[in-house]
């Protein structure tokens, strides 16, 4: 061992010469980063993201939430819709369609009595001690201003192209009858010495193109404005029955929906909470109920009520106030007979035709007995005219007293007027009770509804907070 170290520490060590420079290019200096550079960059805020709120439990609460302040959104329109409708309607039917085919009712019964009164005064002549001259000439001048204000009423209430041409026409017709029974009248008061129902030719053929024009164009036009205003009516009870079973299908859909949505969540809830009931949510379902069941119950009767309204009440009054037209008409006939002999036959079969037109509408016990009574009449008239006693026929004609035939006359068409003036109160009432049981909602189920969005909402907060 001493031996080597000895050896080694007389061996010289080689001297190592330096590595020649290389020629290859040094990397360029390191940049001195900017200040800005070092400067720490903000952390980016990441988006919270929704799954974690559409997941589980609440979620679902929340989204049955929303469903069911849908449903009841949708209940609140259903009524909303309903119940406008129903207004519309009954305002269309009690308000514009039933005055009209009353007025256009009025106009007919008016032109008709017109002409019988002009007859009553030609027939008269000069001598009051037959008849009421007088009271016939009051008569006329009545339905003449009737006429006006029934064209009037039927175009301020609206009527279509074709109705307000045929009114124009009457009013013109009715210019040309009024000139025609003027001149008729004109020509009789300048013959003084005439006899006794027997106006002068002159007056006569006036007369007899007056009635001519009353019977073929202006009694005629006052039937179709009639019609007209008829078969509106009609339609618009028709359409609004249609429309209350529609809406009240709907409120009773959706009204049922949002209660089985109520139900169905309220036992899912009782089940996962293990609580028995929610104050809130039964509360809701409570009002949705008796909202539901109320309304639509209410559109349903609606449609129902207008209808009946229409059918029971309107149409008898309809048809008794053409029944009172036909009966006085007939009554002219009788005065056309007496003052036209020559044209008997064809006057009798007149009358004869218009009594038994009377007959249908002549149910009652009253107008059944005096239209037995104004009948018997008549064939007393009949017997008097055919024993010569041509005076007293034409008294028994115009002069109002008990026994007379004008007499029986007057009391079967107050009796007629009577009646269907209570069909026509009866109607009326049944309207209004209609718009009454309507009133109110036009907010109670805006209110209702609110209250059980409210409730709803508080009553499912506990929910969400047992998860937060």
């Amino acid at each position: 061992m001493r031996r080597r170290a000895q050896r080694g520490a007389g061996m010289s060590v080689p001297t190592v010469a330096p590595a020649a420079p290389s020629t290859a290019a040094a990397p360029p200096p390191r940049r001195t980063p900017a200040v800005h550079d070092t400067l720490p960059r903000p952390a980016r805020t990441p988006r919270p993201s929704l799954r974690p709120r559409l997941r589980g439990a609440p979620a679902r609460i929340r989204a049955t939430t929303a469903l069911v302040i849908l449903l009841l959104a949708a209940l609140f329109a259903a009524l909303t819709v309903g119940v406008a409708k129903a207004r519309g309607n009954v305002h269309a039917v009690g308000r514009s369609a039933a005055p009209q085919a009353a007025t256009a009712s009025d106009l007919y019964f008016a032109l008709a009595d017109i002409d019988a009164q002009v007859a009553n005064v030609l027939l008269i002549g000069h001598d009051e001690q037959i008849g009421n001259k007088q009271s016939a000439l009051r008569q006329l001048r009545l339905r003449r201003a009737s006429v006006n204000t029934d064209v009037q009423a039927l175009i301020d209430r609206g009527l279509g192209t074709a109705d307000a041409g045929t009114a124009g026409e009457l009013l013109a017709g009715l210019a040309r009858y009024d000139a025609l029974a003027a001149q008729a009248q004109a020509a009789d008061d300048q013959v003084q010495d005439r006899p006794v129902g027997r106006p002068p030719a002159l007056a006569v053929n006036y007369y007899l193109a007056a009635t001519a024009l009353m019977h073929q164009d202006l009694l005629p036009a006052a039937d179709r404005l009639g019609r007209g205003a008829e078969d509106r009516l009609s339609a618009a009870a028709s359409d609004g029955s249609s429309t209350a079973k529609l809406t009240s299908a709907a409120v009773w859909a959706v009204g049922g929906a949002t209660l089985l949505t109520l139900l169905v969540w309220q036992f899912t809830l009782a089940r996962r909470f293990r609580r028995i009931l929610n104050p809130g949510l039964a509360a809701a379902t409570v009002a949705v109920a008796v909202l539901t069941v109320l309304g639509g119950s209410l559109l349903s009767d609606q449609g129902t009520r207008v209808r009946d309204a229409k059918s029971t009440s309107f149409d008898p009054f309809s048809a008794l106030a053409r029944t009172r037209a036909v009966a006085s008409d007939a009554n002219a006939d009788e005065s056309r007979y007496l003052m036209l002999p020559e044209r008997e036959g064809y006057y009798r079969a007149q009358f004869a035709a218009k009594s038994t037109a009377l007959d249908p509408t002549s149910t009652s016990p009253g107008l059944t007995a005096r239209l037995a009574a104004f009948r018997r009449d008549d064939s007393a008239l009949q017997a008097a005219v055919a024993s010569g006693r041509r005076d007293v026929a034409i008294g028994m004609a115009t002069n109002v007293g008990r026994g007379n035939l004008a007499f029986e006359f007057y009391d079967y068409q107050s009796t007629l007027d009577t009646e269907a003036d209570a069909h026509r109160a009866a109607f009326d009432t049944e309207i209004a009770d209609t718009e009454d049981a309507l009133d109110g909602w036009t907010w109670l189920p805006g209110v209702v509804l609110g209250v059980g969005v409210v409730l709803v909402v508080f009553g499912i907060r506990p929910r969400l907070r047992e998860y937060a």
